[in-house]
């Protein structure tokens, strides 16, 4: 993927990229492109869609006026490293870590670390719930999730991980209205408050998303989140 391109595709959103920044994003592009040959990471494989719908679109919501959560991010769910890797390539100070249950996708992010010589990123191979329950409760000052899960069902996992006054960043598609209305429980529960709604349009792919930041203003109820698998199962909430 060539950097101008890279660098152009950015500039048309507003978003100002460095010619380092643009490499990284080349070269992410090209490790993805090797490894879900073998792993499946994803089905948007065209240079154009990857670079809108994967890169860009984690880093769009700064131009609507959305503020870093803090200097140490969580991303649930992470995946192929989508939103955590295109926001510590746009931040890099930030301090990332890349959480997922899969064992091949970790082992593709470890790959990628290296290969994009990320510091200050690690990887966490490990189910939300359990890691909720146990040293990672109250941890995180910034969470991220996209495409993870239904909104009841990410709240649930991501806010009890939060310190309180932490933010979670939950990127949805054009239904957010229904998903919001069937969280209304567990938001409570789990002691967060709905802060901002971001609308934005991607227009190459002629896609309509809304990033959801929530904050955390009450500690979460003990019993949340349920064990591995209950909240996906049994969501709270669900019509």
């Amino acid at each position: 993927m060539d950097t101008e391109i890279i660098l152009k595709a950015a500039a048309d959103y507003d978003i100002i990229l460095t010619e380092k920044q643009g490499l990284l994003f080349g070269k992410y592009f090209y490790i993805l492109e090797s490894y879900n040959k073998r792993y499946n990471l994803t089905r948007i494989t065209e240079e154009v869609q990857v670079l809108e719908e994967h890169f860009l679109d984690p880093l769009l919501v700064f131009t609507k006026g959305a503020e870093q959560g803090g200097e140490e991010l969580l991303d649930l769910g992470t995946g192929a490293g989508f939103p955590g890797i295109p926001l510590k390539i746009f931040i890099p100070e930030l301090e990332l870590t890349l959480l997922d249950s899969s064992r091949k996708k970790i082992m593709f992010l470890e790959a990628l670390l290296r290969e994009l010589s990320l510091k200050k990123a690690a990887t966490l191979q490990m189910r939300g719930e359990d890691y909720g329950q146990g040293r990672g409760r109250g941890r995180h000052q910034w969470i991220t999730a996209r495409a993870f899960a239904p909104l009841n069902v990410a709240l649930e996992i991501a806010l009890p991980l939060l310190k309180i006054d932490g933010v979670f960043w939950a990127f949805k598609g054009p239904n957010y209205k229904q998903e919001l209305s069937e969280a209304e429980v567990i938001l409570l529960r789990c002691g967060g408050r709905l802060e901002e709604i971001f609308s934005y349009t991607l227009a190459g792919a002629q896609k309509e998303r809304a990033l959801l930041v929530f904050r955390k203003v009450n500690e979460s109820e003990k019993r949340y989140p349920r064990k591995a698998g209950m909240p996906q199962k049994r969501p709270i909430g669900a019509k």
